[in-house]
Order: C-alpha cells, then structure tokens, then sequence
C-alpha cells in the first residue's frame, strides 16, 4: 500500500473513529459513577455486540472494549483531581471505581504518577494529557537513571542465558506474547475418563460451560461454538489441522475424572500452528452444585490470564454466576443436553424428561425451560417429530415461564420470534425482531430469524451480510455455508451456489441438516444425480423419514419416469396428511403437483396446508415451484392471508 492509499484510508476512518468515540463516551459519561456499567452495558447502549464492539474498537483504536471503559474513567479522574479538592478515594468513587486500591493501582500505571501527585505536574503537562480526544495511548512512565542501573543488569543476564543455554534437551520452548497475540480459541470436548460411559454427559456439558464462559471475555477475540468443536470428539486430525480448520491460534485439550465425589479436570493449552504447548494446569473439587461452578470459573481465569487476556468486573461477575443451587438439578440439566444434541426423536423424548426433572428440583432454573422450548420447537418444524401446533403452545408456554423468572433473556427472545414466524405468521412482531437484531445486533450467535427470516422475505442479500459477520465467531458452523449457497441460488448465482456445495458436501457427510437442504438445493439447481446422492446419505446414516424425504423421494421417481414408485410415495404423503402428521405433507404434495404443473391440484393443497398452518407456508413467497402461479387471483389471496402484505412485502413479478 502506497503513501496516497494509506492517507485516504486514514481520511475515510477519521470520521467513523470520531463519530463511534463521541457515541461511546456519551455513553460512558451518563453512567460514570455506575461500577456496574461495564462492556455488556456499554455494548446494549449502543446497539451492538460485545464482539463486535471489541473487533470495531480493537481495529480503529487498538484497544478492547474494556480498556477503552477504564482509561476513559481515569482521563475523567484526571480532571477532577486537577480542577477540585477531593480525595482519591471521592474522585474513584465519582468515575465508577468500586475499590480505591485499585483505581490507585490503575491510574498510576496509566499516568506514571499516583493521584496524589497530580497536584505536583505542571499545568501544561496535565492539560496535554486531558486534551486527548481518546484514551488510548498511555504516557510513558519516565525511567530513570537509578531505574537503568538496576534494569540493565537483568537484561544482560537475560541475554547471557538465552545465549549461552544450549543444551536443547532441557530447554523449554519460549512462549512469548507474540504467539498468543490473536486470542482466539477452540476448547476441544473433554475426554471422558471416569470409566463410565454413562458420564459422558458430564464432560461434555463441563466443556459446553467452559466455551459459555470464555465467550463473554472481550478480551478474546472469538470462541468457537461447542457445537462446532463437538465435531471433533472423535477425530483423528492434528492440532494443527484442527486450529486450520476452525481458523483460531489456540485449542484446549483435556480430560475429566471422578473418584467418589471429586471431580478433575486435567487441561493444555497448545498454539495451534506451532503446537507448542502454551500452559498446563489440574483441578479437583467436590461434585456439588457451588464447588462445580467456582471449577468452571477458575479454569476459564486460568485459560484468559495464559492467553493474555484480561478479564473485566463485570465480565467476572457474570462469569462467577450461579445458575443454580441444586447439584441433582444441574445433573438433569447436563444429561438433557447431551440428549439434545443427538437429535433424535427418542433422545428429545429423553431430554424433556430430564428438563422436566431439572424444573421439578429447581423451579427457578431458567436454561431448562429455554432448551426444553428448543426441542419442541425443533421437533415440530425440521424434524416433524410433534404435532406443530402442540410443540409450539408447550415451547411457547415454557418460554413464558422463563421470562417471568429472567425478564432480560436473548435466547429466549430469539425462541419465541422463531416460533412466531413459523407457527403463528405474525410478521409484524418477527420483522421488529429482525431489525434489531440486523441494525442493532447484541449478538453474534446464528438465528433463523437472522438467516432464514430475510431469504423467504426476498432479502437473500441481507442473509449474506450476517454470514460476513457471524462467521468470523465461528467459521465451522453448518449453517453458513448451506444458507450463503441458498442466499445465492435466490440471487441468481446459480454457479456460485454449485461452486459453495461442492466445497462443503465433504465437511458435512454425516450432518442431518446440511444433507436434507444440499438435497433440495441441488435439486433446485436441476442437479438431479447430486441430490439423489444426498438423499442416499441421509436414508443411510438416519433412520427417520419425514414428509420432504418422501416428496423428494416421489421427485426422483417421477423424473426416471418410474409412475408406480411415484405414486407410492405420494401415498405416503397423502396418509400422513390424513394422520395429521407435522413435517408440512401437504404443503409438499403441492410443490409435487408444481413440479409436474398441475396447478389446480397445487392449490388445493396448498389451501389445505394453510388451513392446516404448517410451517412450510413461510416460504410461499420465494418457493421456485410456485413460479408460474404467482399471478393467480387465489395465490395472491394466500399470500395475504398468510401475513406478507402485513409487511409491505409485495408478491414478485411472475413472467410467463
């Protein structure tokens, strides 16, 4: 980059670096005296994420979200020391310092003089320091002369013994800031070495509650998901491929065993490209609720401070909380999401049971309810498991119940919009949703609203902006690279689409999801033998057949021209349409009679899909099979009744 491309690039920051560092100050001024007013407060003030903020403060001013708080409060501590008579202690109580050790601490690291000495500064040299627009370049503590005679003896030491020491043997490698300068890390799910498979749930929920409370330092630039890294439970690959693979500098390894009712934790922490090992550290407590938690919380200090990452007050307060009091409910809780997570219908029988026993023994412990709520509203809409009306009353109450417990609850915000816009049409209460999360995002975790929402609204592009920005959080996770292919099928780019499944179709070989949307896709993209060899791996690996397998299993015999396998397969549409089955099986038998353009049938099932609500309806708007038929008075009339007008969303141009 030339002299001219670095001045423009300065010239076009400028006014983002002043605008956002007026806003956040703002901010901070109107809650200065608040010690509880820390990042996750900072961040919700001004519309955006914990992450995002940091990632935005860290490229323009080169600092976290954290220290961007604490050097703005010293800067106004500087003021008020130099302007009024007031103790240290008043002015750190004044600018939001809970302890007055520690404002001292900071301020003189920050300054170079203590708040006693401000007095004795000249005026110059103080006005220079409270001038500065941000705060963010500390003034350098003066060495001097007395300093140098005592420094310059250990340097040459130092020099000496990096030098002289060259028995390669014993030496340990050097670990210098510089190889963990890119805090971001995967925490690989922790061996389970009890002897007991039935505690497998334990190890994974402890890795599981370990990812949750690194992400919350903003120190750290990302984590990975568990449900990202749960993929390599059983892998094979090197640290380094796996680092390469989840793009991150460092991965935790570790084990866990119980013996009567301690628990232990063994961990490493390795440089993923050079696989030096960073740090190792055991830790033992009793198996009860309290002695759990504190466990959890002096491992992820133990990773943050090997990481070079600092912890700020608020963030520790929230990472030291307590979700609940009761070790049996806990227990429940950790076997219900290893449940979940197999994805199955008789593991989501097992895993409401065991939510519901959580719920029983602590009736104030939120996560129940919300995963809980999750399992029926998966079950009813992707995998057809449960009548759809039902599993969204019984999400929707358990969700209702969680609010009134926590008031304050984005996970649960995010469940009930989902259901909403997939149960309950209301497009008016989904789209405020959308937009806030969209413009204001105070989170950086995938949603079906902040992916799915704006494809089926015609904003495939808008879905394409927030893959751009959830993935550098979590470059391994399924759902971006189906939904960018599908964001670019409904542009247009058809080979673009083609170019990303091809490139993906050998990551997900054994993901349920992936493979039954690749599928559709493919055949969207009249890739006939590609979609059926998607269909194949599903049939191969899951045992469960809901209504889009057997419409794409009729869509394959009716394009070999096999009639009697088609109309078999419509048979088994039509019978799980007359049980009343979930899994949309009218909707399906609608977009087969489009395939084959037999239109009059297509609307009669799909009336008979809206009055059956099923979920599939959302994609009314944007469904390619009904093309041909958007210009139909009785498709214009679905369309408004299902809530798309109610959203100034007019129905797309049909060419015929």
């Amino acid at each position: 980059m030339n002299s001219d491309d670095n001045f423009n690039k300065n010239f076009q920051e400028k006014p983002l670096r002043e605008t956002l560092i007026k806003k956040l100050t703002k901010e901070i001024e109107s809650s200065l005296n608040n010690d509880q007013f820390g990042v996750d407060s900072l961040a919700q003030a001004v519309g955006m994420s914990r992450s995002s903020l940091h990632r935005k403060l860290n490229k323009l001013l080169g600092v976290s979200t954290s220290q961007f708080i604490r050097e703005y409060r010293l800067k106004r501590a500087l003021e008020i020391l130099k302007t009024e008579e007031v103790t240290a202690s008043e002015t750190a109580y004044r600018v939001g310092f809970s302890s007055s050790t520690y404002f001292n601490t900071c301020f003189h690291k920050f300054y170079g003089f203590t708040p006693g000495e401000v007095k004795s500064q000249t005026s110059d040299e103080i006005e220079g320091l409270i001038q500065t627009d941000v705060p963010i370049v500390k003034k350098k503590t003066k060495i001097t002369f007395w300093w140098a005679l005592l420094i310059i003896p250990v340097v040459l030491a130092a020099v000496y013994y990096y030098f002289s020491d060259t028995d390669t043997e014993k030496k340990e490698p050097r670990i210098t800031k510089s190889i963990i300068a890119h805090k971001s890390i995967a925490v690989l799910p922790f061996k389970n070495w009890t002897g007991s498979t039935d505690l497998e749930y334990i190890s994974d929920g402890m890795t599981d509650a370990v990812i949750s409370r690194l992400s919350k330092i903003d120190a750290i630039d990302h984590v990975i998901p568990f449900t990202s890294t749960l993929t390599y439970k059983k892998t094979e690959k090197s640290i380094q491929q796996i680092a390469n693979e989840l793009g991150v500098s460092n991965l935790l390894q570790g084990n866990l065993q119980i013996s009567g009712d301690q628990i232990k934790i063994k961990l490493q922490l390795i440089h993923g490209n050079s696989n030096v090992h960073l740090w190792s550290e055991e830790y033992t407590k009793e198996w009860k609720s309290d002695e759990i938690f504190e466990l959890q919380t002096e491992v992820v200090e133990g990773i943050a401070t090997n990481m070079n990452a600092i912890i700020a007050k608020d963030e520790l307060a929230d990472i030291k909380k307590v979700p609940t009091k009761s070790k049996q409910a806990y227990s429940y809780y950790l076997q219900g999401e290893f449940q979940r997570q197999k994805g199955n219908e008789l593991s989501y029988s097992n895993a409401i049971g065991l939510y519901k026993k959580a719920i029983t023994v602590d009736s104030n412990f939120v996560e129940p309810y919300i995963d809980m709520a999750n399992v029926w509203h998966m079950g009813g809409s992707v995998w057809g498991f449960y009548d759809e009306q039902k599993a969204w009353g019984n999400a929707k109450g358990l969700l209702e119940r969680a609010l009134k417990i926590e008031p304050i609850n984005l996970r649960v915000e995010e469940e009930l919009n989902t259901g909403r816009f997939f149960y309950d049409w209301n497009f008016e209460l989904v789209e405020k949703f959308y937009q806030k999360i969209v413009n204001n995002s105070t989170h950086d975790k995938p949603s079906v609203i902040s992916l799915d929402y704006p494809i089926k609204t015609g904003r495939p592009e808008e879905t394409l902006k927030a893959i751009e920005r959830l993935i550098i959080n979590d470059p391994s996770n399924v759902f971006y690279p189906f939904f960018k292919a599908e964001a670019k099928f409904y542009l247009g780019s058809t080979d673009e689409a083609l170019e990303i499944l091809t490139q993906t179709d050998p990551l997900y070989n054994n993901n349920w999801f992936y493979l039954r949307e690749s599928a559709k896709l493919y055949f969207y993209l009249g890739e006939y033998a590609r979609s059926k060899i998607q269909f194949e791996k599903i049939t191969n690996q899951f045992p469960d057949y809901p209504p889009i397998l057997m419409w794409l299993n009729a869509i394959y015999a009716e394009a070999d021209g096999n009639a009697k396998f088609t109309e078999k397969y419509l048979i088994e549409l039509k019978n799980e349409y007359g049980k009343g089955s979930s899994g949309s099986p009218a909707w399906f038998i609608a977009l087969y009679y489009a395939h084959v353009k037999d239109y009059e049938k297509t609307f009669d099932w799909l009336q008979k899909s809206y009055d059956r609500h099923e979920v599939e309806m959302t994609w009314l708007r944007e469904e390619p099979l009904l093309t041909p038929i958007r210009n139909d008075l009785r498709y214009k009339e679905l369309y408004n009744n299902v809530g798309f007008s109610r959203i100034g969303l007019p129905i797309k141009v049909s060419f015929k």
